[in-house]
C-alpha cells in the first residue's frame, strides 16, 4: 500500500500545483476584468485609437458687386493602405499614369511600412471615381475640400492662398484666418500596436463648422483694369516691377491693389517670393517729387502769405552747405505754387530752409510718414523717417523733395488722402464685413483722425497747386482727363545702389498720384513704377500716362459724371442701343472689356475663361440697361475641354434649367421654389451629360 501511495504523490503534487495555478489565474484574471478593467481599458484605448483635426467648410471671399473670387470645391485624394496591396510595381504603374505622377515615387510610397499613406491630395472628383472604378484592394479615397480662385492672378496679392490643408498663408486668407477657417473637428480612428492606421472608418467626436464668409471693399472688375494697365506699361517700358492703388480718399475702401510681377494663387508654389509678395505695402522706395507737397504744406503753415514772394532757382543747379542741387530744367525765379507745378528741388530746399527742422519734421509725421496705416492685410511696413535730431546739411538739402526718406506705395497714398479729403488722416481697409449663418460677425468702419492735419485755408492752397500740375505747361499734363478736374503730382527718384554708396546710374522709381474730380474727390489712384528701362523714364512720361488711361476707365465703370456736360460717356446719349457682338469662343477678359467700355451690365453663370454662349444672342439690339449673360467654360483648339458646375442657388426651377441645358447637364429638381442647395457643388469640374441634383424650397420656407 505505501508503494501505492508513493507512485501517485506526483500526480496528486501536480494536481494540487494546477488548482492553485488556476486559482491564481482566476484571482488575476478578476482583477483585471473587474477591479482594474477601468484602468486597462483606458490604457488600450490611447494605444489603439488616436484623434486627428478635421477641417472643412472654409469661408468664401466675394468683391464687393458680390463676385465670388475664392471658395472651396470637393476634391477626393487617393490614400493606401501599403500592407494590403500585392502587386505593388503593377498598381504603381497604374496609378501614375491616372494621376499624372513619377512612377517610382508612387512605388516607393506603396513600400512603406506605414499602415496609411497620401498617394495624391485633392485630386478632381471624375479622376478620383476612375480609379476606384479598378476596385485596388488597399487603394481608397477620403473626400477633402480645395480652395479655388477663379480669377487666377486677379487681386491675388491681395486675396493670397491657402496651403494644402486651407489654412491662410499670405493676403486675406491668412489675415483674416481665423474667421474663414470655422471651428476645427476632431475625428476618431483607429491604430495598431505600431501607430499605423489599421481601419478608415472614423468616428466624429467634435463635429466641424464652417467659417464666415467676407466681403471685400475690392472691386474686381477695377482689380482686372489696373493689373491691365500696370502690366501693359511695364512691358512697354521694360520695368522691373510696379504698384497700383485705387481708393476711395473719403473712406479708405480700396476698391484696387495691383502688383507686377503676378502670380497664380491656385498654383501659388510655381512663383518665386518676390512675385508673390504685395509691393504696395512692402517695398520702400524715395517717393521724389511727390514728397514735395508735403514740405509746402509745412512751408504755408509758417508763411500763408505767399502771393509776391518769388524764389530763384539758380538756373537749374545750386550749391548749398557742401553739394549741388539740380533741377530737371533751368529755371530762374518762380513762384511759390511754380515750384510745385515744375517741380523744383532747389527751390524746395530754399523754402525748407527758412523753416525749423523740428516743424518739417513734425509735419512729415503728421502725414503718416514713418508709421504703419494699419491697412488689414499681412506684411506691411513702416517706412524710414529719421528723427529731426538725426539730421545733418545732407539731409536738409535732400529730404524736402523726397530724397533720405523711404515710404510705401499705401503710405503715400494715405498721406495724399488727407489733402482730398478735407485734411484727415484715414486708415485704408480691403475689409467690409464678415457674415456667417446669416449674421454680419465683423464689420469695419472708416477711421479717420479726431485733428485735421491742415486747416481748410492751407488745404485749399495745395489743391491748387496739385490742379497746376496737370496743366498743359505741368510736369503732370499727361494725366489730364478730358472734362474733369484733376489734382496730382508727379515723381522721379533715383535708386539706391545696394552695393556701393549713393545712387544707381540710370535707375528710377516712376510715380504719379492723383485724384479726381480735385474739388469733391471720389478716386484717388496712385502709380509706382520700378526701373524704366527708356529714354523716358519720368513720373510725368510713365506713370501720368497709366493714370489716366486707367481712371478714365474707372469714372466711366462707377458712373462719375463728367464736370463738364458736354462730355458724355461713352456717347450714352447719342448711341442709347448697341448691336451685341458674337463672344462665343472668345476669352471671358475680352467680353468684359467691350461691356465696362460700353457700361453695359453684364453677368457671369459657371466658371472658366472663355465664353461658350451668351444671352442676348449675336446681333441682337439691346438697350444698355439690359443685363448680358456670359455661360463659361475653359475650352482647348474651339473645343469645349472642361465644364464646371454652375451657382444655381438662389434662382428658381426654371432658370435653373435653363442654365443646365445650357450646359448639357440633367437636373434632378426636388421640391419646388428657388434652389437652396446642389450636388454636385459650384466649380466642380463635370462631364456633359451628368445629372445633378438641386434641391429647392419655397421663400415661405425659407
Amino acid at each position: 500500500m505505501n508503494k501505492v501511495n508513493n507512485s501517485n504523490a506526483p500526480i496528486i503534487f501536480v494536481f494540487i500545483l494546477f488548482v492553485l495555478s488556476f486559482i491564481l489565474i482566476l484571482i488575476q484574471l478578476f482583477k483585471l476584468q473587474i477591479i482594474q478593467y477601468s484602468f486597462f481599458k483606458s490604457k488600450a484605448q490611447k494605444m489603439h485609437l488616436t484623434t486627428i483635426e478635421q477641417q472643412i467648410g472654409r469661408g468664401d471671399i466675394y468683391d464687393r458687386t458680390g463676385n465670388k473670387i475664392a471658395f472651396n470645391v470637393k476634391t477626393a485624394s487617393i490614400c493606401a493602405c501599403p500592407r494590403k496591396i500585392k502587386d505593388k510595381m503593377k498598381v504603381a504603374d497604374f496609378l501614375s499614369s491616372k494621376l499624372n505622377l513619377d512612377k517610382k515615387e508612387v512605388y516607393n510610397k506603396l513600400k512603406s511600412k506605414k499602415g496609411f499613406v497620401y498617394i495624391k491630395r485633392k485630386v478632381d472628383i471624375n479622376i478620383a471615381e476612375e480609379v476606384m472604378k479598378k476596385e485596388i484592394k488597399g487603394i481608397f479615397t477620403q473626400y477633402e475640400e480645395k480652395r479655388i480662385y477663379p480669377l487666377k492672378e486677379i487681386g491675388a496679392h491681395i486675396i493670397g492662398f491657402t496651403d494644402i490643408d486651407n489654412k491662410g498663408l499670405e493676403g486675406i486668407e491668412l489675415k483674416y484666418d481665423k474667421f474663414l477657417r470655422g471651428k476645427t473637428g476632431r475625428i476618431l480612428v483607429k491604430r495598431d500596436a505600431k501607430g499605423r492606421f489599421i481601419t478608415i472608418d472614423k468616428i466624429e467626436i467634435k463635429k466641424a463648422e464652417k467659417g464666415g464668409d467676407v466681403y471685400l471693399t475690392l472691386d474686381s472688375n477695377i482689380q482686372y483694369y489696373a493689373q491691365k494697365e500696370l502690366k501693359e506699361t511695364i512691358k512697354k517700358y521694360n520695368a522691373k516691377g510696379g504698384s497700383v492703388i485705387v481708393l476711395n480718399p473719403k473712406t479708405g475702401e480700396i476698391y484696387a491693389i495691383a502688383n507686377y510681377p503676378e502670380f497664380d494663387p491656385n498654383v501659388f508654389y510655381k512663383f518665386e517670393s518676390n512675385e508673390i509678395r504685395n509691393r504696395a505695402i512692402t517695398d520702400i522706395f524715395e517717393p521724389g517729387s511727390t514728397f514735395k507737397i508735403f514740405t509746402m504744406s509745412a512751408y504755408l503753415k509758417e508763411y500763408p502769405e505767399y502771393e509776391n514772394i518769388k524764389i530763384f532757382c539758380g538756373n537749374g543747379k545750386y550749391f548749398f552747405f557742401n553739394r549741388f542741387v539740380r533741377d530737371h530744367e533751368k529755371y530762374g525765379w518762380l513762384s511759390i505754387p511754380e515750384i510745385i507745378k515744375y517741380s523744383s528741388n532747389i527751390g524746395m530746399v530754399n523754402l525748407a530752409l527758412k523753416l525749423k527742422q523740428e516743424k518739417i519734421y513734425k509735419e512729415y509725421l503728421d502725414y503718416g510718414f514713418g508709421k504703419k496705416t494699419e491697412i488689414d492685410l499681412e506684411g506691411e511696413v513702416a517706412g524710414v523717417l529719421r528723427n529731426y535730431k538725426e539730421w545733418d546739411n545732407t539731409t536738409l538739402t535732400s529730404i524736402p523733395y523726397g530724397q533720405e526718406i523711404g515710404t510705401t506705395a499705401i503710405q503715400l497714398s494715405r498721406a495724399y488722402m488727407a489733402i482730398a479729403n478735407g485734411g484727415y488722416l484715414v486708415r485704408p481697409y480691403i475689409v467690409d464685413r464678415i457674415e456667417k449663418n446669416g449674421k454680419i460677425i465683423y464689420k469695419n468702419t472708416p477711421i479717420k483722425s479726431n485733428n485735421r492735419i491742415i486747416d481748410e485755408q492751407t488745404r485749399i492752397k495745395l489743391l491748387s497747386m496739385l490742379k497746376s500740375v496737370v496743366e498743359k505747361d505741368g510736369t503732370g499734363k499727361k494725366a489730364i482727363i478730358q472734362g474733369y478736374s484733376v489734382a496730382g503730382k508727379t515723381g522721379t527718384a533715383q535708386k539706391h545702389d545696394e552695393k556701393n554708396k549713393g545712387y544707381k546710374k540710370n535707375a528710377y522709381i516712376s510715380s504719379f498720384v492723383g485724384f479726381v474730380p480735385a474739388e469733391n474727390p471720389e478716386l484717388l489712384v496712385t502709380v509706382v513704377i520700378d526701373e524704366p528701362k527708356s529714354i523716358l523714364y519720368s513720373g510725368g512720361d510713365i506713370a501720368a500716362p497709366l493714370f489716366k488711361n486707367l481712371t478714365r476707365i474707372v469714372l466711366s465703370y462707377l458712373k462719375i459724371s463728367p464736370q463738364d456736360d458736354n462730355i458724355k460717356i461713352a456717347d450714352e446719349k447719342i448711341n442709347p442701343k448697341i448691336k451685341m457682338p458674337d463672344f462665343s469662343y472668345k476669352s471671358f477678359k475680352e467680353a468684359r472689356i467691350f461691356f465696362l467700355k460700353n457700361n453695359i451690365k453684364y453677368k457671369k453663370i459657371g466658371f472658366g475663361n472663355f465664353v461658350i454662349k451668351q444671352k442676348p444672342e449675336p446681333e441682337e439690339i439691346i438697350d444698355r440697361e439690359t443685363e448680358v449673360l456670359l455661360y463659361l467654360a475653359d475650352l482647348k483648339d474651339k473645343e469645349v475641354n472642361k465644364i464646371y458646375m454652375p451657382d444655381v442657388t438662389g434662382m428658381p426651377v426654371r432658370k435653373v434649367l435653363e442654365v443646365l441645358t445650357s450646359y448639357g447637364l440633367k437636373a434632378d429638381c426636388i421640391g419646388s421654389g428657388i434652389a437652396v442647395d446642389q450636388d454636385p457643388k459650384p466649380g466642380v469640374a463635370i462631364e456633359k451629360g451628368k445629372k445633378c441634383t438641386i434641391n429647392f424650397e419655397s421663400k415661405d420656407e425659407i
